[in-house]
């Protein structure tokens, strides 16, 4: 799968997940645990800037780090 597939793809677990959400549970991507809300958001963010830079990485963010690299790293976006 392409970068830019693969972006789309986490772009639409998060999305999938945020719809069947109770607001105290937390979020699990690709077998990372315990992501929060901000998480996911951050890692959409990740995801569409991936796009937008045509797959060149994440131009304008912070190197990730912790669990956001990690599932960053498991959606081949980030090594």
């Amino acid at each position: 799968m392409s970068g830019i597939n693969s972006a789309k793809k986490l772009i639409m677990d998060i999305d999938k997940k945020f719809n069947g959400w109770d607001e105290r549970s937390c979020f699990k991507l690709k077998e990372v645990k315990n992501l929060s809300a901000a998480d996911m958001e951050v890692l959409k963010l990740y995801a569409e800037t991936y796009i937008q830079s045509g797959g060149q990485g994440f131009p304008g963010l912070t190197e990730p780090k912790g669990s956001i690299k990690e599932v960053l790293v498991k959606y081949g976006l980030y090594y």
